[in-house]
């Protein structure tokens, strides 16, 4: 019976716990440390409830933070889906360049949204690279029977025809 008692007791403070997350933790890119007092502040006491261990909390914070993570790169390749649509992907600027050719091209169209923003900086152009390489190859499929070896010339050319990247 008192096993019982105490692992529905978990199981409430680790529900609340998750809750407080919700409430308080926005950011994808927030740290344990810092968060760590944030949470610790809750009227209610969600943060520093018996029930649940210290590990048990950084596994939840956690998880929690890896899943705004995640949402921020769907609601990212969404953005790209509907910026670089094929007819977008054919149109070309006065250089000559088409946004699945340049990134600096993608970056300009993109740079507007909110969605891009909440991307870290780092993963922002190798998912438009896999995006751009994926709607070439849909865009040349009909006229050519080889579409990884066009992929692989037409990626080559674009990372030649951009500038190179900051560090």
């Amino acid at each position: 019976m008192e096993r019982v008692k105490l692992k529905i007791r978990r199981k409430d403070a680790t529900s609340s716990y998750q809750a407080l997350l919700v409430e308080t933790i926005k950011d994808p890119k927030a740290s344990w440390t810092e968060s760590k007092r944030k949470l610790e502040k809750d009227p209610q006491g969600r943060a520093v409830n018996p029930d649940l261990g210290q590990g048990e909390a950084e596994k939840l914070f956690r998880e929690h933070v890896k899943d705004l993570y995640e949402r921020c790169v769907r609601d990212f390749k969404a953005l790209l889906s509907e910026a670089i649509a094929p007819d977008a992907a054919t149109r070309t600027t006065e250089g000559g360049k088409t946004v699945v050719i340049s990134w600096s091209e993608a970056k300009d169209l993109l740079r507007s949204d909110p969605r891009y923003s909440k991307v870290a900086s780092k993963d922002r152009e190798s998912m438009w690279w896999r995006y751009a390489d994926d709607m070439v190859r849909k865009l040349k499929q009909p006229d050519t029977e080889k579409p990884d070896t066009d992929a692989r010339q037409q990626r080559q050319q674009r990372r030649s025809s951009d500038p190179p990247r900051r560090r």
